[in-house]
């Protein structure tokens, strides 16, 4: 399927204008939509993101990556009720854009964006049955956890072995409620081995089959 790069407006928190990439398919041709958010500063076009969008727009998915604007002061030093409004609003207003959509959903959020995937799931703004790809999630946030076990049919959780929100128990709770994961040895929260590139690529091939497997039942 051949895809093209469209211009939309999007208004996030304050009436912002949200940096994003919106892929689509021509008419009735999309098998469904997906929704990538990013992390704190982890933006579309690193790998983590951009080959899940790529393998998205591969498959037939119209595709929405909203690009990191939160690792500037004015997020920072908000406080902490302002920053959970930015980020609501924010991806509310990516996920209007997007979803839902006639055939199938997906969201992959990476690190702060599995925040904002857990808001959106609480507000109810997510179609059900909707694949989750939860990207080095906030682990530590007890909400965080319980929106992952509560969609355990649908999620996938990766994470690494160094990375700082990684916890044996917790994957181990994570595991115990029927949720997919897959867990990077030597992978830090940048989805990198560091000082390794071999072993990076490495890890981002593990993450892509995984993925993929989990779209389709398929490792292709």
């Amino acid at each position: 399927m051949t895809s093209e790069t469209v211009m939309v407006d999007v208004r996030g928190f304050r009436g912002d204008a949200l940096p994003c990439v919106v892929n689509r398919h021509p008419p009735g041709e999309a098998v469904g939509a997906a929704l990538l958010l990013p992390g704190l500063g982890y933006g579309a076009r690193q790998p983590g993101l951009l080959y899940p969008a790529l393998l998205l727009d591969e498959l037939g998915f119209d595709t929405l990556a909203l690009d990191t604007r939160w690792n500037v002061p004015a997020f920072m030093d908000a406080p902490p009720e302002e920053q959970l409004a930015w980020l609501r609003e924010d991806v509310r207003a990516a996920c209007h854009a997007i979803l839902p959509e006639p055939g199938g959903a997906c969201v992959v959020a990476k690190s702060i964006g599995t925040l904002g995937l857990t808001l959106l799931l609480h507000g109810g703004e997510v179609p059900p049955g909707a694949r989750l790809v939860w990207l080095t999630p906030l682990l530590e946030r007890p909400e965080v956890r319980a929106a992952i076990a509560a969609h355990a049919a649908t999620s996938l959780v990766v994470i690494g072995t160094q990375d700082g929100h990684y916890r044996p128990e917790w994957i181990t709770e994570l595991t115990g409620a029927g949720v997919r994961v897959l867990v990077l040895d030597g992978v830090n929260h940048g989805l990198q081995v560091e000082g390794d590139v071999v072993g990076t690529l490495g890890a981002l091939h593990a993450l892509m089959r995984e993925f993929r497997v989990f779209l389709t039942g398929q490792a292709g």
